[in-house]
């Protein structure tokens, strides 16, 4: 190759100078700790890291993007992946994300787990909280809510 980077390359600050491969990002639920585990992949080799379930909750599902109004059961969303976030539309590609919303979860509170996991195609993984709320989070908003930014520099969404 040409050296290169690609656009779904990621590093993470404590793992040195290793780029990891976003598409092949997985994760797992740990319902007794409430927490999931992020795995990370490059050629070199692998790194996972823990994340609360807590603040995965309160990660936009598209971005990663921390949104305190996501970690309420009652938040309004609408359409694939929510509205608002930064930047204007434009041709570049996005992860395919749909949002699901529960019924009348409460609002204080609320337990997330237990939780359930499910891959979606090759684009994110579905979790399903115990307060009845469901989102499908990219893989590039999982990647960033363990930690990592693109490892061109530019850390907007792949």
């Amino acid at each position: 190759g040409d050296g290169s980077k690609t656009a779904s390359a990621v590093r993470l600050e404590e793992a040195g100078d290793l780029e990891f491969d976003v598409p092949f990002t997985q994760l797992a639920v740990d319902n007794e700790s409430e927490s999931f585990t992020v795995r990370l992949f490059s050629g070199e080799g692998g790194y996972q890291k823990t994340v609360p379930g807590a603040e995965l909750r309160r990660r936009d599902p598209r971005t990663g993007d921390v949104d305190d109004g996501l970690a309420r059961s009652d938040a309004p969303r609408s359409g694939c992946g929510g509205g608002g976030g930064g930047g204007g539309g434009g041709a570049t590609k996005r992860p395919m994300v749909e949002v699901h919303r529960g019924g009348d979860a409460p609002t204080s509170g609320a337990r997330l787990f237990p939780a359930s996991v499910t891959k979606k195609g090759n684009y994110g993984y579905e979790v399903e909280w115990a307060d009845g709320a469901t989102y499908i989070y990219s893989l590039w908003a999982l990647a960033r809510t363990a930690g990592a930014v693109r490892a061109n520099g530019d850390d907007q969404s792949i």
